[in-house]
């Protein structure tokens, strides 16, 4: 008899999960309902019912991938302590690689894929809000918003070296302290 799995979330959610993991082992062309469900310790039925198809599965994986890292990010504390920022970027990633993998490899598919575009440029929106609102407050500028994207895009591409093994441990810290200090600069000009 096979020993129980262990399950990481409950019904639809755990499903999400289990899509992201697979795709961040296999890749996006590699996610199947058998895969994800032996990922879940489910009947594959179970993954066709709850989506569908393959492409349903992507798009609630991203959804929820998104969600759920936002939520981890500490990307609404932000502007209040490089050193806490930095430490909670670094747990976050070591904690939900899978994560971050599986939103690059959404990414890429959406240069093929135009009806997963809509998906992405929510994902960098709801990115950028929180760094809007972090460091600007609920009411930024135009010039806020563009140097909120500028700022995302700079940790984005810092993740994705980092995630990509491009960068050390101690250039990736580095480079978010001095992003952080970037937007503090920012901040303080604002303010003055």
């Amino acid at each position: 008899m096979a020993a129980p799995r262990t399950k990481y979330g409950t019904g639809r959610e755990m499903l999400l999960e289990a899509a992201v993991r697979v795709v961040a082992q296999h890749g996006l062309h590699g996610m199947t309902f058998r895969k994800v469900a032996d990922e879940a310790g489910v009947n594959n039925s179970l993954v066709s019912h709850h989506f569908g198809s393959l492409p349903a599965l992507a798009a609630g994986a991203l959804d929820w991938s998104v969600s759920t890292a936002l939520r981890d990010s500490h990307l609404p504390a932000f502007a209040d302590s490089e050193q806490e920022y930095r430490d909670a970027l670094r747990s976050t990633l070591a904690d939900e690689l899978d994560l971050h993998v599986y939103q690059y490899e959404m990414v890429l598919e959406a240069s093929r894929d135009e009806s997963l575009r809509p998906q992405i440029v929510d994902l960098y929106a709801r990115y950028t809000a929180e760094i809007e609102r972090s460091v600007f407050g609920d009411q930024p500028s135009r010039a806020d918003r563009a140097a909120a994207r500028a700022i995302f895009a700079a940790i984005d591409g810092l993740v994705l070296q980092f995630v990509g093994g491009a960068i050390t441990p101690e250039d990736f810290d580095e480079s978010v302290s001095a992003i952080w200090r970037y937007a503090e600069s920012i901040r303080a000009g604002e303010a003055s």
